[in-house]
């Protein structure tokens, strides 16, 4: 069930800056284009009488189970709008990060890893209730969330599955259709090459049926012509 769900948190830290997380463990092909939508919708937040100066620092984190680029793979990423000369940070508002859990035994082996990250991969790649409590062990932030995930009720944890599902039907939607493209035009082709092959079988059946007409109605006439030699061998019997 685990594998299904979409988590997606959105919440203002100190009122100071927006986060807007996910997590995710089905790979799909548009995440660079979601990730920029969801940010957008976070930043959004403008109430009619505020100014430009409301808008708030957002942030969009991404926790993923498969690696986003393949040519680029790295176990924290951060995305930001620079200079693409000189690398001068066009606003400090818009933040994109990656967690790429795939990445986290590599992450493991490297000195520089942030141990506090590690901690927190380790706890999204737990599958066991248990394994979750053996890693929060010692650590507050960590043992109250384990404590908050045994109080949910299981009209809560429903609840959170059918809100993540129309999401998650919506991702393999879009998989499906940036997958099938190949497949149509193979479809295609398949289709056209069977529909000769019926319109070929329909063509001979067609022939078949005209000769057995034709040899229907050459028995038909033959019939009225032994028909009419009866009649006339009878006539001249009288």
């Amino acid at each position: 069930e685990g594998k299904e769900c979409i988590l997606d948190v959105k919440l203002i830290l100190n009122h100071a800056k927006i986060i807007n997380i996910e997590l995710q463990v089905y790979k799909q092909t548009y995440w660079g284009e979601r990730s920029l939508l969801y940010w957008a919708r976070a930043y959004d937040s403008l109430k009619s009488e505020e100014d430009y100066g409301k808008l708030l620092p957002t942030y969009h984190i991404g926790i993923l189970d498969f690696t986003l680029f393949e040519d680029h793979p790295k176990f924290m990423a951060k995305y930001q709008i620079l200079d693409v000369e000189d690398g001068y940070l066009y606003s400090d508002k818009l933040c994109i990060k990656v967690l790429d859990l795939t990445q986290l035994e590599i992450a493991r082996s490297q000195s520089e890893a942030d141990k506090k990250l590690l901690k927190w991969a380790s706890i999204f790649k737990a599958e066991t209730l248990e394994e979750l409590e053996l890693l929060a062990s010692g650590e507050e932030v960590f043992e109250n969330m384990v404590v908050t995930m045994k109080k949910l009720s299981e009209d809560e944890k429903i609840r959170m599955q059918c809100e993540a599902r129309e999401d998650y039907e919506r991702s393999l939607l879009t998989e499906y259709n940036a997958g099938k493209s190949e497949g149509i035009q193979q479809g295609i082709a398949s289709e056209r090459r069977n529909t000769e092959k019926e319109r070929q079988r329909a063509e001979k059946e067609s022939q078949r049926a005209e000769k057995e007409s034709q040899r229907a109605e050459k028995e038909s006439q033959r019939a009225d012509a032994l028909a009419a030699e009866v009649e006339r061998l009878r006539a001249l019997l009288k």
